[in-house]
């Protein structure tokens, strides 16, 4: 009796085990299907764009971009092209490569002029050169490159909803060479080269008539015709200092420089 309980007991035991066994199977090879399936190449222009977007989000921009790019290869006549080609240049600009990013979007402009996206391309070229911008006592190409290109934006879409941002950053990059101007001219002015000194505060005063800095550069200017005995000259900027700015820091020092210059026929009101 004692040896049937065992035998129907082991029995038992061997159909629980074997019943789990078989459920782990069953398991495994659901999660190899499921993996098989996971990683089937994408099949229609759709696949690859939702493809791209998750290795984009999952900061995979280099596959994210090859993914793209075999859209562009298998379907050359999909309605896809235009975004994967946009969504190429914005993932080199995730990753700073400002460079090649904004040659992609050169690209884009060139292939799909009247896209919807075209003004942001145009405003994306330009933020690839302000992201390059130095400070304004170094080199201001980038900073050159950006107007432009945000220039280029205002020109081709006035109505565009980007153009408030862009004039913003307008501002800010022309005042960034207001002051790459006045930083050069007191390089000069320090260095005893008043000729050149001149040049750059002149353009600066014309060019940038609305800058903070105006009355400094007023003053230097003044200072440098002083410098070389342009005496007449000289006055006549000391004198503009004194009258449209009569609340600035260079007032004093200006009718103090007033009254020392020689005679030129032009006289200081008390």
């Amino acid at each position: 009796m004692a040896l049937s309980q065992a035998i129907i007991h082991s029995n038992s035991y061997m159909f629980v085990k074997l019943r789990y066994d078989m459920i782990g199977i069953y398991f495994l090879a659901g999660l190899i299907l499921f993996g098989c399936a996971a990683k089937e190449k994408p099949a229609t222009p759709e696949d690859y764009m939702r493809l791209g977007s998750q290795q984009s989000t999952s900061k995979q921009q280099q596959r994210a971009r090859e993914t793209y790019q075999n859209l562009l290869e298998k379907f050359p006549e999909s309605t896809q092209r235009a975004q994967a080609q946009f969504n190429i240049a914005d993932s080199l600009y995730q990753e700073k490569n400002y460079l090649e990013a904004r040659f992609e979007y050169q690209k884009f402009l060139e292939l799909h002029p009247a896209h919807p996206l075209a003004s942001r391309a145009q405003y994306q070229i330009a933020m690839c050169s302000l992201q390059q911008v130095q400070h304004h006592d170094r080199d201001q190409r980038h900073t050159q490159d950006a107007l432009r290109a945000l220039r280029q934006l205002r020109r081709t879409y006035p109505q565009d909803e980007l153009i408030p941002q862009a004039e913003a950053h307008v501002r800010d990059l022309r005042q960034r060479l207001a002051d790459h101007e006045l930083a050069v001219a007191r390089f000069y002015y320090r260095k005893g080269a008043y000729h050149a000194a001149i040049g750059r505060l002149l353009n600066l005063i014309q060019v940038y008539p609305t800058s903070p800095d105006l009355d400094v550069a007023l003053y230097i200017l003044a200072k440098s015709y002083y410098a070389e005995e342009n005496f007449a000259k000289a006055q006549r900027v000391f004198r503009t200092l004194v009258d449209r700015f009569p609340a600035s820091t260079y007032v004093s020092r200006s009718r103090a420089q007033l009254r020392q210059l020689p005679t030129t026929g032009i006289t200081l009101q008390q």
